[in-house]
Formats: C-alpha cells, structure tokens, sequence
C-alpha cells in the first residue's frame, strides 16, 4: 500500500472519529437536557443525601447509565452516514488545498484516490458488524429501557399476555424479567384440536434451559390432564404430578421481541439462527431479511461511498457547500432509504433476495459514478 493511500485512509479514520464523537455527544447532551426530570427523578432514588454534590453526582451517574449502552446503537445505526460525511470533509480539504492537482500532474489517477475511502468504508462497516455481533446483544436490555428506568441497569419486567407457540400452547405469566429471561408463576394451557384445555402446567418460576435451547426448566412444576367425555361433555381432572421442564419455542427472545419490535435489530447473528431453528410463532421471513441485512449493508455503505465520491473528488471547480447538500441528500436516501427497503417484505421473493434487491440496482450506477469520474 502506497504512502498516498496509507495518507488519505489516516485523515478519513480522523475525521471519522471526529464526527462520530461529536455526533453521540451532542445527541446524549440534548436527551439528557430534554428528559432531566425523568433523570433528576432517578438520581434522587440513588443520592446518599439531600445535598447538592451528592444529587449532581447521582444525576451523572444516572445518565451515563443511561447513554453509555447507546454509544454501540449510534455506531450501528449512524456509522455508514459519518463514514461518508469523513470522506466528504477529508476529499473537500484536499481539493481546496489544490492536493488533487499535484497528484494528477505527478500521473494518479483521481479514481485511484477514490479507493482508499472505499476501503474505509468497508473497514467501518467491518467494525459495525462486529458490533452488532458480540456488543449490541449485550447492552440490549440497557437499550430497551424508558428514561423513567434509567436508574436501573435493564427494561422493567412485564406481563406476558397469551400467547402461542408452535404448537399451539398458550403461555401466560404475571411477569417476565427480560435481563435474566426469567418467568414469574408461568401457565402453560395445552389444547386439543378444538381449542378445550387438556393439560395445564404451572410453576413458581421457570428459566430458560440455555444448553438444549428447547424449553423452560421449571421450579415447583405440576401439570394436571383434563380428560373430555365427548358423550357427556364432562370433563375429570387428574391429580397433579410434578414436573421439571416443559418443551416450548417460547424463548426469551421471542417474548422480548413481542412487546419490543426493535429488540430484533440489537440480536446477533448466532441469536437469529437460534431463534430460525425454533421461532414457531414469529415473522421467520422478517428474521432472515435481518440476518441477510447484516452483510448487504456493508454493500449498500460501499455503494453509497462510491456514488457521491466524485462530488467532491474531482479536477473541476466545484461549490462545496453545494456539493455537500447533494451528498448528503444522496447517502441519506440511499442508506436509510436502502435499509428500509431490505426488511420490507417482497410478496413472490425470497428473502436473500429482496435484501440484496437495492445493492443490485444501486452497482451499475456505482460503477458509471466511478468509470466517469473526471481526471
């Protein structure tokens, strides 16, 4: 790798770091100035005393518990926009400072300076994925609370209301503790073909058998079969027996991505294809589209860098504050627009597919951006 690409790379990665940081801060300093009541309240339950220094540093506390875990949401979300914004601030600074000229009169090509971003580009995006993979799962319960819960380190337990596995089973329980995937006094309600409750097991507590992936262990479990007279239609209830485990596809996931819809962006990859191997009961296509999403994305950035690179990477006299508008019009329509259109169902397609539709529409237009670019 030359001195000019190891060059342009370093002020890319810089300017990355840059707007990243300033980016998070500024959007945790305008939720904390937004939300301090809800901060203040929390920081109240955590101060030793009424005085002031202790209620400052309790409110500190407080909300760097809060907006720590998002540190890893913004980068997932955000890195592909700020690492074009990088390029744009590293490519405008060259072209006003005539650098552009003095390479083109030594013989480079411009397109050659165009591949250092690019590589930036897939390294972030590298970076992102393996974010998305061993740190956004777990600061996920940190992510799924209410500014009101922000003195607590994961989303409040909630009821599970009924709700159907696979099979047919109805799961019901006062509460359920996402940060632990545990289950306060469960019900499962196993039914017949005509909907009649035929076996019912209760239990104290259950928590998810992690090493077989497949059901609860249960603490003080019993189950008591309901046998129906189809003559009479009267019904005798067995003696309860005891029982330790029940076999369901009803995983804490699942019953976190019911009451919360985003929880499936912060799941890593090996978290999807645990849930594809058993998830009876929720949207399997919607699962694989993010599971596809994860390495269409890395495209989609690149695609995005390449398209708006010749508006600034360029031997013509160019208006920069102009040139940044459309950057930045295009790579926002393009990534937010693309990842939208990635995880929206496509009736006739199959998932790999659709996922992968706007990186297939989007390379012979990189490749004209980048085949035209004057030098």
């Amino acid at each position: 790798m030359s001195f000019l690409f190891k060059h342009i790379m370093k002020r890319t990665l810089l300017n990355f770091i840059i707007l990243f940081v300033l980016f998070y801060v500024l959007g945790a300093v305008i939720d904390i100035i937004v939300n301090l009541d809800e901060f203040d309240k929390a920081a109240r339950l955590l101060a030793k005393d009424d005085g002031l220094v202790s209620r400052v540093v309790a409110l500190c506390m407080v909300a760097f518990k809060f907006e720590g875990p998002r540190f890893f949401q913004v980068f997932a979300y955000l890195h592909g926009v700020i690492a074009i914004g990088a390029m744009a601030f590293t490519a405008s600074t060259m072209w006003k400072s005539r650098e552009f000229v003095a390479m083109m009169a030594a013989g480079i090509s411009l397109r050659r300076v165009a591949a250092p971003f690019i590589i930036v580009s897939v390294f972030v995006s590298m970076l992102a994925l393996a974010n998305q993979e061993y740190m956004l799962p777990e600061v996920a319960p940190a992510l799924l609370r209410e500014h009101h819960e922000s003195s607590k380190d994961s989303a409040s337990s909630f009821a599970v209301p009924f709700t159907p596995d696979k099979n047919g089973t109805l799961l019901i329980a006062p509460r359920f503790n996402p940060s632990i995937g545990e289950l306060e006094k469960p019900a499962f309600l196993i039914r017949d073909s005509r909907g009649r409750m035929v076996r019912q097991v209760k239990a104290t507590n259950a928590l998810w058998d992690e090493q077989s992936n497949s059901g609860w262990v249960l603490q003080n479990g019993k189950a008591i079969n309901i046998q129906f007279d189809e003559e009479t239609e009267s019904a005798e209830i067995s003696s309860p027996e005891q029982i330790e485990f029940f076999a369901t596809d009803l995983s804490p996931h699942i019953l976190t991505l019911h009451r919360y819809g985003q929880f499936v962006s912060m799941l890593s990859m090996s978290q999807l294809d645990s849930m594809l191997d058993s998830a009876g009961t929720f949207d399997k296509p919607l699962l694989k589209r993010h599971w596809y999403a994860r390495f269409a994305t890395i495209i989609l950035n690149a695609m995005a860098m390449i398209i708006v690179i010749p508006l600034f990477v360029t031997r013509d006299e160019i208006a920069l504050s102009k040139q940044a508008v459309l950057c930045g019009g295009i790579s926002i329509l393009i990534l937010f627009g693309g990842v939208v259109f990635m995880l929206m169902p496509i009736g006739g397609l199959p998932s790999m597919v659709s996922v992968f539709l706007p990186t297939i529409v989007l390379l012979p237009i990189a490749l004209i951006r980048l085949v035209t670019i004057r030098t």
